[in-house]
């Protein structure tokens, strides 16, 4: 039987998921300089779509996992509304922390 690795139950709970539109960030990297995952979820804000992206890398050197949150409206030339990032040491990775972590990167405006 398949079981879902705690990142991406975290990431459902939260409401965001693995999709196609985020296959070639994951495949190429372009965010980060190492592999990395990427999920989305979008969500009408008066009436535009704002697609929020959570890309998830792990930082060897310093021995973390590395979440970055990008907010940004798609129909807008400059449509980015908040950027930011947070880490967890690969030491302390569990759900538990992985979900606090990105609980507390939605919660930023």
């Amino acid at each position: 039987m398949f079981k879902k690795s705690k990142i991406i139950n975290v990431m459902e709970k939260n409401g965001f998921s693995l999709n196609r539109d985020c296959e070639e960030l994951c495949l190429h990297g372009d965010y980060a300089r190492n592999i990395q995952l990427v999920f989305s979820n979008q969500n009408d804000v008066n009436e535009q779509m704002m697609t929020s992206r959570m890309y998830m890398a792990v930082d060897l050197y310093r021995e973390k996992l590395v979440i970055g949150l990008i907010r940004e409206f798609e129909e807008l030339a400059n449509g980015v509304v908040l950027n930011t990032t947070g880490s967890i040491k690969l030491m302390d990775f569990n759900e538990e922390n992985v979900d606090k972590l990105v609980k507390q990167l939605l919660v930023k405006r």
